[in-house]
């Protein structure tokens, strides 16, 4: 793995990953070196194991010096794992990355740049990216699906903001309640990005941050389905019950209205995809300009062919 360019810890923020782990081993040695081969020089890596019986505490034993602090005892499921990781950690940037899932390369450092470039910035997905079995990266999102707003999360269009590659700040995490919802055994990270949205607006950068691996044994995501859209219909109910009956009439409302804007949004008609962003109040996405060497804010205008540019120039000759 390619790590990223060089710094001094106080060049960067410090950054909180926390990596849940039951009976992976298969995938966890993975997991570890994609997130420590960044070279990242301010993290605080903590890895909560369940109790495996399959190996994986030898693994993690191998990277122990390198690691902020390691457990394993049984624990009450994933989300109970994730909090245990985050409770008593300092990161001013917080994540978790499960044990059969990866970072890109370069991964923690255009969170730390995003985050420091754009201040107002709480929280931020990276790209949608999926992993086969044997670790090949896929892509099946373009840039409208992957833009999300509450909006968007509240008038059922609530899929996916991938937890993997979502990022977000310690104040944000207070400001939410510092916790998981310990009820909830599959949609939890859902219902944390419902209570983020009732704070900050999720921005989505260009860039890739972490992917979800498929696997051909039982993988909760898939083999739970049904169970997991039911628990994400229940975290939205009770959303929607925030609001008063006149606000729930108005975000029926806006899904009947937006329908037919979303044709223009989601097909990524560049001049008629601005109402659509309006109602929905969706962010502007973050990508990287190289002409600037800089991540800047995109509105996705149409920008002129390279090839087409060079033309007024021809004719001045």
């Amino acid at each position: 793995m390619t790590a990223g360019p060089k710094a001094s810890t106080a060049d960067y923020p410090r950054i909180t990953i926390v990596t849940p782990n039951l009976n992976q081993a298969k995938h966890l040695e993975t997991c570890i070196l994609s997130v420590l081969g960044q070279g990242y020089p301010n993290l605080e890596y903590i890895v909560v194991d369940g109790g495996s019986s399959d190996g994986s505490v030898d693994i993690i034993r191998k990277y122990e010096q390198r690691l902020h602090r390691w457990l394993s005892e049984p624990d009450d499921g994933q989300y109970h794992a994730v909090q245990k990781g985050f409770e008593g950690s300092s990161g001013e940037i917080m994540t978790w990355l499960n044990s059969d899932d990866k970072y890109h390369d370069g991964a923690l450092f255009a969170m730390a740049e995003t985050f420091r470039q754009f201040p107002e910035v709480r929280w931020l997905t990276g790209f949608p990216t999926e992993y086969t079995e044997q670790g090949v990266t896929i892509n099946r999102l373009t840039i409208p699906w992957a833009s999300w707003s509450r909006y968007r999360f509240l008038t059922w269009d609530f899929q996916f903001v991938q937890q993997e590659s979502t990022c977000w700040r310690r104040s944000l995490w207070d400001e939410a309640g510092a916790r998981l919802d310990p009820s909830l055994k599959l949609a939890g990270d859902l219902e944390l990005w419902a209570r983020f949205f009732r704070h900050a607006r999720l921005y989505t950068t260009t860039s890739l941050i972490a992917g979800f691996r498929y696997r051909s044994d039982v993988q909760r995501s898939r083999t739970f389905r049904f169970e997991y859209m039911a628990e994400c219909r229940q975290v939205i109910r009770r959303e929607r019950r925030r609001y008063s009956a006149l606000g729930r009439l108005g975000l029926s409302a806006l899904r009947v209205i937006g329908f037919p804007l979303g044709v223009f949004f989601f097909l990524d008609l560049p001049l008629l995809r601005a109402p659509y962003r309006a109602m929905f109040r969706i962010p502007t996405t973050l990508t990287y300009d190289f002409a600037l060497a800089r991540y800047v804010r995109s509105n996705r205008r149409p920008r002129i062919p390279p090839l087409l540019q060079e033309v007024p120039r021809v004719w001045m000759r």
